[in-house]
């Protein structure tokens, strides 16, 4: 069984998954532009492309620029859920990591004995922190 293997017009390599997901990304700007009662015309113009660009945007081409995605989102009001895309706080893996990083337990701080010709008051113990 032999699968095509699709490629960008700049020759990169087109994974299938990610065919499928830049299609269905392609499939809902359009849907929510049309929600939005929004012209083709208008959202281009607003998003800083031709038709024919937007119409490659909404078709799934993988080709798009990274811009025109991230304008048409801004466009759509839903920037917002791009930036949280990749926060940690919403990445499972990053949280592993950070709690497998936080010690077991923690040990008091030694003190070092103060010099007594260098202290007139006796030892007094200096606290770090609060």
């Amino acid at each position: 069984m032999t699968t095509k293997v699709k490629m960008t017009k700049g020759g990169a390599v087109i994974h299938l998954q990610v065919e499928r997901v830049i299609e269905k990304i392609g499939a809902d700007i359009s849907l929510a532009r049309r929600a939005r009662r929004m012209a083709v015309d208008d959202f281009a113009r607003r998003i800083g492309v031709s038709r024919t660009t937007l119409h490659r945007l909404e078709s799934g081409d993988p080709g798009i620029s990274l811009n025109t995605f991230v304008m048409a989102l801004h466009a759509l009001g839903r920037l917002d859920a791009l930036a949280q895309i990749t926060d940690p706080i919403h990445d499972a893996v990053t949280l592993t990591q950070l709690m497998q990083e936080v010690p077991k337990r923690i040990a008091k701080r030694k003190v070092a004995k103060a010099d007594s010709s260098s202290s007139s008051s006796g030892a007094k113990t200096k606290f770090v922190g609060f």
